[in-house]
C-alpha cells in the first residue's frame, strides 16, 4: 500500500510540476513579449473590418485619393466566398461597425472562394491574388455595388507561381510574389538561389502593366523577377526602399527594408517560360524591425507605411499575446534604415 501511495504522489507531483511549468510558459508568452522599437514608431489608426464575421485579413492597398474610402482589404472566411472590405477615409466612420462595407466576386457567374491573398489598385482597377490567378475588377463596379453583393470580375491572368500570395503596383509594374515555408509552402526548386551566403527560396514577378490588355498586363511573362527571403506576406515599394512583411504563425514578425535597386542594371537573369528575364536579388537587408506576430500585407499612402495584422481573427485571437485590431502605420519608413 505504501509503495502504491509513493507512486501516486510521485505522479501527482510530476503533474503539478509540469502544469506549473506550462503556466509559467503561458505567462511569459502572454505578458512577457514587448516590442519597444515597434511601439516607438508605430501608430494605430483605422479599425480592421470583418473580424467579428470570422474574416482572416490578408491583403491591403490604398485606394485612389478623392473618394470616400481610403483602403481596400482582402480576406477569406472558411466555407464562404472571399471578400474585399472598403475602409472609409473618415476616421470617425471607420470606427463604426455599421460602416463596414464589403463585396464578394464571381467569375462566369460562379462565386470565387479561393483563398484571397494580396490586393492592389491602379486608378481604374483592383487586382487580387487569387490562387494561381490575378483577378481584375473595375473600381467603379466595386464602389457602385451594394454592401454584401457579388461583383463579376472583368478578367484575369495566370502566373506560373504555385500560388500568388501578395501583389503591389509601383511605377507602372504589377509585382506578384509567392510565399515559401519548408514543408507546407514549397516553391519551385528553380526559385531557390544562394545570395551572399544565404538561400532565398521565393520570387516576386514584375509585370509591365497595360490596362487595355487582358488581365491588365502587356505580357504574362514578367519583365523582371526579384529573389526574396522566406515567409514574405507582403511587399511595398517606393523610390527609396523595398519593404517586406515576413511572418508565419505565433513567432514575431519582421519588417525588412532594402534599398530600391529595381531601376538599376543587373547582369543576373532567370529563365521563365523559355524567356531570359532580368533578376534582382535581395540579400542582406538594410534594416530589420521586429513586429508583433502575423503581419500581413503592406501599402504606402501619403509617405506612411501601413501594416495589416491577422492576429485578431477568430481562429487566433485567444492564443496571441499581442492582438492588433487596427491598421498600423509607420511615418517615413525608410528612415528606419538610417537609425
Amino acid at each position: 500500500m505504501k509503495k502504491n501511495s509513493r507512486v501516486f504522489y510521485g505522479v501527482l507531483w510530476t503533474l503539478i510540476l509540469l502544469l506549473s511549468a506550462f503556466a509559467v510558459f503561458l505567462g511569459v508568452w502572454w505578458f512577457g513579449f514587448s516590442f519597444p522599437d515597434f511601439d516607438s514608431v508605430a501608430v494605430r489608426e483605422k479599425r480592421i473590418p470583418g473580424l467579428s464575421s470570422g474574416l482572416s485579413p490578408q491583403g491591403l492597398c490604398a485606394l485612389p485619393d478623392g473618394g470616400p474610402y481610403a483602403f481596400a482589404m482582402s480576406g477569406y472566411i472558411s466555407g464562404e466566398p472571399s471578400r474585399v472590405y472598403l475602409i472609409p477615409d473618415d476616421p470617425v466612420a471607420s470606427d463604426i461597425k455599421e460602416a463596414e462595407r464589403f463585396v464578394t466576386f464571381t467569375e462566369d457567374g460562379r462565386d470565387i472562394d479561393t483563398h484571397f491573398g494580396g490586393v492592389t489598385c491602379s486608378e481604374s482597377y483592383m487586382y487580387i491574388a487569387s490562387g494561381q490567378k490575378i483577378i481584375r475588377i473595375s473600381l467603379d463596379k466595386i464602389l457602385d455595388a451594394n454592401n454584401g453583393t457579388a461583383v463579376e470580375i472583368d478578367d484575369s491572368f495566370e502566373t506560373d507561381l504555385r500560388s500568388n500570395a501578395y501583389c503591389y503596383i509601383y511605377d507602372g509594374m504589377l509585382y506578384v510574389g509567392e510565399f515559401y515555408r519548408p514543408g507546407n509552402y514549397e516553391t519551385d526548386p528553380s526559385h531557390h538561389m544562394e545570395v551572399e551566403g544565404k538561400v532565398n527560396h521565393a520570387l516576386v514577378y514584375a509585370y509591365t502593366m497595360d490596362e487595355k490588355c487582358e488581365g491588365g498586363v502587356a505580357d504574362t511573362v514578367p519583365a523582371k523577377a526579384v529573389s526574396v527571403c522566406d515567409e514574405v506576406q507582403g511587399i511595398a515599394i517606393d523610390g527609396e526602399g523595398i519593404y517586406l512583411s515576413c511572418s508565419y504563425g505565433l513567432p514575431a514578425s519582421r519588417l525588412k527594408i532594402y534599398d530600391n535597386v529595381l531601376n538599376e542594371a543587373t547582369a543576373e537573369t532567370i529563365t521563365i517560360s523559355d524567356v531570359q528575364v532580368p533578376l534582382y536579388q535581395l540579400a542582406d537587408r538594410e534594416a530589420d524591425l521586429t513586429l508583433p506576430c502575423m503581419s500581413e500585407e503592406l501599402c504606402l499612402k501619403d509617405g506612411r507605411l501601413y501594416i495589416l495584422f491577422e492576429s485578431l481573427s477568430m481562429q487566433y485571437r485567444w492564443v496571441v499575446h499581442n492582438r492588433i485590431s487596427t491598421l498600423v502605420f509607420i511615418e517615413s519608413p525608410f528612415s528606419l534604415k538610417k537609425a
